[in-house]
């Protein structure tokens, strides 16, 4: 019997009473590390093996942990967290230990070969033969300025690249084109290469796999191609909605990411879309990609953009003043590509006219750029904007559902129109069913009460209304 008195035994209390509230997948990646660093009348401090652990926790699970804390405890709990490198606990099982996924299609597991030797030289399967590792040396963490719109997926890559093959893998980042995903999966290599650089790593696009497959196909030399991708510590795929409709691709992928999986080895991934979102893409697949951690990368904020400007800015040898890092960062705000692309050709005036960097140069430089960047702001905008945040359907905004979950985000997309467009309430009303001008006006009031009443409410509010690059009209 465990004994109630003792912390160990509630801890251990604890542990039980969380492992029947979250998936068994969920169980093993998130709880099986963590371990008790105290639990002293009201105050529980949990340890966790690095800082990602504790953010996740924190942002993912903390509510869980409190309450059953509390069930456990019978008295209100504090819930704290302490990184302690050698927490406590074992790696998640195997796939063979788990089972399928709760809703996956039940395959039983590839039975893994032990594997077999090889030449521990970093590589890219961009040919028929090994290849150097294709790396860009400025795609580094230290290089990668980290906001509110990226700090989860720059703390999940951090920790892949430190501790490989443990908690999430795979590691599956999701986002618009130029927002980093791409500097991220380079910077994992990097940071892997510099703890152990004589494992074997591959780091390619999903086409590059794609035609390597087929050249395989072609000369028969699929023996080779798998002992390539299938022998690798660390095998990183940008891309990879690329698959989507190569039924024989997405067949010998699926093979190489469970001979990979089975062997505690660690696979990122990245895509365009989410792994549900990507489409002809074999539901095996989709599974798959949802054992470890999905984290996408969101549209940088304004701060996150004056930010990204300096950096690259001293990167580049320019000196800036604040007002044109503020008016690039404003012009430009969905693509950290163009924030540096406005860089160069601001330098480049600069250079060629031999003026100083001002804000009428800036201007020049970029007249022209703020009219075609900036998209109109339409109420279809809007609502694929807010119903992106809030994870909930276009349908389920406009039905007559009312629970919390639909009608903050209706309420939002009223009075983001409200704001950003000239619609009158009439005309926002039709958009959700032919609601009338009283309840659109309730709701933009309602919002503008919490907004001035709550600053994490507005702080969702004015990130939604900066990602739609409007300003009110």
């Amino acid at each position: 019997m465990v004994d109630l008195s003792d912390p160990a035994g509630r801890f251990e209390r604890l542990m039980s009473a969380l492992r029947s509230r979250v998936n068994r997948r969920q169980f093993a990646t998130w709880f099986r590390r963590v371990g008790l660093d105290r639990w002293e009348g009201a105050d529980l401090v949990v340890r966790v093996p690095n800082l990602f652990y504790k953010e996740w926790l924190r942002s993912s699970f903390h509510d869980l942990i409190t309450r059953a804390a509390e069930d456990v405890a019978g008295a209100p709990t504090r819930v704290g967290y302490v990184v302690a490198p050698d927490a406590p606990g074992t790696p998640p099982p195997a796939e063979a230990d788990l089972g399928p996924d709760e809703g996956g299609e039940g395959d039983p597991p590839e039975v893994p070969s032990p594997p077999e030797a090889h030449v521990p030289t970093p590589f890219a399967g961009s040919g028929p033969q090994d290849a150097p590792l294709r790396l860009n040396r400025t795609y580094t963490f230290s290089n990668f300025i980290v906001g509110p719109s990226n700090s989860v997926a720059h703390a999940s890559a951090l920790g892949v690249a430190r501790e490989p093959g443990r908690a999430y893998n795979p590691l599956f980042i999701h986002g618009p084109v130029g927002l980093g995903k791409t500097h991220l999966l380079h910077a994992i290599c990097l940071e892997f290469l510099e703890r152990c650089p004589r494992d074997r790593v591959c780091f390619l696009s999903c086409e590059e796999f794609t035609n390597e497959f087929v050249h395989a196909l072609r000369h028969n030399q699929l023996e080779g191609f798998r002992d390539r991708f299938r022998n690798v510590e660390l095998l990183v795929i940008d891309d990879i909605h690329f698959l989507k409709g190569k039924e024989r691709t997405q067949e010998e992928f699926f093979h190489t990411f469970n001979r990979l999986y089975q062997t505690g080895r660690q696979i990122v991934l990245s895509s365009d879309a989410a792994p549900g979102e990507i489409p002809m893409l074999e539901e095996r697949l989709v599974s798959r990609f949802h054992w470890g951690l999905v984290t996408n990368l969101d549209h940088p904020e304004m701060e996150t953009r004056m930010a990204i400007v300096q950096h690259k800015a001293a990167l580049h040898g320019i000196q800036v003043p604040n007002e044109v890092v503020e008016y690039i960062a404003t012009t430009f705000r969905n693509n950290i590509r163009e924030l540096e692309g406005a860089l160069v050709s601001i330098r480049a005036r600069a250079s060629v006219t031999q003026r100083p960097v001002c804000l009428e140069l800036a201007r020049e430089a970029l007249n022209g750029s703020a009219r075609t960047n900036a998209p109109a702001v339409t109420m279809e905008r809007i609502l694929d904007t807010v119903c992106g945040h809030y994870q909930v359907k276009v349908s389920d905004l406009r039905s007559k559902r009312r629970g919390r979950s639909v009608s903050e985000p209706r309420q939002v997309v009223m009075y983001v129109a409200r704001t950003l467009t000239n619609l009158s309430l009439d005309e926002i009303g039709a958009h959700f069913g032919g609601r009338d001008h009283t309840t659109v006006l309730y709701a933009v009031r309602r919002v503008a009460d919490r907004v001035r009443e709550d600053p994490a409410f507005a702080a969702i509010v004015n990130r939604l209304v900066d990602r739609l690059g409007g300003a009110p009209s």
